[in-house]
């Protein structure tokens, strides 16, 4: 399907570029995209018909005219070579801002992207915050979206707002760099927050261009009811489990589940090491919560719950999903706890 594309598109070029007499009229602008080796028809690369030898608008009309003539001209070739209009496809657009983002099954989608606020790499990743015209500011690692200024939905649904109490309660975030979840959960008057965090490079970009969806709370770092601790989660965890400290919640802002044939490799051990060590530092009715990946993976999702069936404690979960704008598509997050003893006995 792909080859025939391109060879539809070199049909639309070399008849454009060899069958068609030339405009009558002067215009560098269109000289230029004749003269374009990807003089073909599409929205973000719209071509002009040569069949109407009329002089061209004043500059102001100059947009909707070629939009016009782009499409008489398609629609033309279409009829003359008995396509269907399904079988062409807007080409990639090339530049220096990138675009192009992929879905948790790889499928690619085109964001409205205007223009690179931040671009830098850290010790850990690369950092690019960029503007989209519909999501607003939204922050990509290592080329993947992570969040955008509209996706609220996400942090609500991770954190169970309106389902979970967390007035009272010492929670723990591993991850979270963007800041958004330790905002909102301090909306809910907790006893304290603890936050670990690898990446600086990340909270300075956010505190800078994201502070719709973190407040102040990356600017400030701590207060008498959260601290943000920049370094290694795994550390911090294995120094709480010697001190034997405790949480109600522990929140994994981390990976997204692996998209493998296996739970296998450095990501999954990771995945599971995580699990291990949180339910070490969790109270006996304490909670773990957690984003998995899209519903459109369906076989990873089913070998992370294969994983947290082999947990010692044995546990239980419930799962729920909410649809993520900058991701485009519908999210899976897990809420993981202990298996009660007395419902294991009475099985």
């Amino acid at each position: 399907y792909v080859c025939f594309n391109f060879y539809v598109s070199f049909i639309l070029s070399f008849i454009v570029n060899n069958c068609i007499p030339p405009f009558r009229y002067a215009s560098p602008a269109l000289d230029h995209m004749r003269s374009s080796p990807c003089f073909v028809s599409s929205r973000a690369n719209p071509i002009l018909s040569p069949y109407h030898h009329t002089r061209p608008p004043p500059p102001s009309l100059h947009t909707d005219w070629v939009s016009k003539q782009s499409r008489e001209l398609e629609n033309h070739l279409v009829q003359k070579l008995k396509l269907n209009h399904g079988q062409s496809l807007p080409p990639l657009q090339r530049g220096p801002l990138t675009r192009y983002f992929p879905t948790a099954d790889e499928r690619v989608i085109e964001y409205d992207i205007d223009r690179v606020l931040f671009d830098k790499r850290s010790e850990f990743q690369k950092i690019q915050i960029v503007h989209s015209k519909s999501l607003g500011n939204m922050l990509v690692l290592d080329e993947l979206q992570n969040i955008a200024e509209a996706d609220l939905i996400y942090t609500e649904t991770l954190m169970r707002r309106g389902v979970e109490e967390y007035a009272g309660k010492e929670i723990c975030i591993l991850g979270g760099g963007d800041g958004a979840l330790l905002y909102e959960l301090l909306k809910e008057k907790p006893k304290h927050v603890v936050m670990l965090e690898i990446d600086e490079m990340v909270m300075q970009a956010c505190n800078k261009y994201m502070n719709s969806i973190c407040g102040d709370v990356l600017e400030k770092r701590k207060d008498d009811h959260y601290e943000i601790i920049v370094g290694d989660c795994m550390s911090y965890l294995n120094k709480y489990i010697k001190e034997g400290r405790q949480f109600d919640y522990v929140f994994g802002d981390l990976t997204d589940i692996p998209i493998s044939d296996t739970p296998t490799g450095e990501m999954w051990d990771f995945i599971r090491l995580i699990q291990e060590s949180s339910f070490k530092v969790l109270k006996p009715d304490g909670k773990f919560m957690t984003h998995g990946n899209g519903v459109s993976c369906p076989e990873s999702l089913e070998m992370y719950e294969q994983q947290l069936n082999k947990l010692t404690p044995k546990v239980t979960y419930t799962k729920c999903t909410a649809f993520v704008p900058s991701f485009m598509e519908e999210w899976v997050f897990y809420q993981v706890q202990r298996q009660n003893t007395d419902d294991a006995a009475s099985v």
